[in-house]
């Protein structure tokens, strides 16, 4: 992983205060909701699997983002049994990956948080529950290393042929 230290990881890892009450709540409803059924593991990316997306169908969802139109693997495999399957994001740094979804047609993360419970699983997430899991998924942004550009070497000012 290169961008360690979220808070999550300084919970894990035995800092109980890393995380605040709501991103505990957050997390809690994560796991309730099954959410963790596709986003697991440590980079909660379902050891890159691919996921039939969406699942559940909702016509105002499918006419305001258009998510069915793409085809997801089968863009490239050309079978059938492929389509509208694609490779489970990471959720490591989403607060800082806007916009969602393959088609980027979701703007914020609380409403790409409300879609998902959605179309994925037929749930309706109240305002408060939106907010505790979109404050526990800011708990995922870690340190980014340090990177150091490199110098180009100094030019005589001429054009070289």
């Amino acid at each position: 992983m290169i961008t360690p230290n979220s808070p999550y990881d300084k919970f894990v890892s035995g800092d109980k205060s890393a995380l605040s009450a709501q991103q505990i709540r957050g997390m809690d409803k994560v796991a309730e909701l099954g959410c963790t059924s596709c986003h697991s593991g440590a980079a909660f990316n379902g050891a890159g699997v691919f996921q039939k997306f969406p699942v559940n169908t909702d016509g105002y969802l499918e006419a305001k983002f258009h998510f069915s139109k793409d085809k997801g693997v089968a863009e490239v495999s050309k079978k059938a049994d492929d389509e509208h399957f694609w490779k489970v994001p990471t959720l490591r740094n989403i607060a800082l990956t806007a916009p969602y979804f393959h088609n980027g047609s979701v703007a914020t993360l609380d409403e790409a948080v409300k879609v998902m419970a959605k179309v994925q699983l037929n749930k309706e997430l109240s305002k408060d529950e939106t907010a505790d899991i979109v404050a526990f998924l800011n708990g995922l942004t870690g340190e980014f290393p340090k990177q150091t550009l490199p110098t180009l070497p100094a030019t005589t000012g001429k054009t070289v042929n």
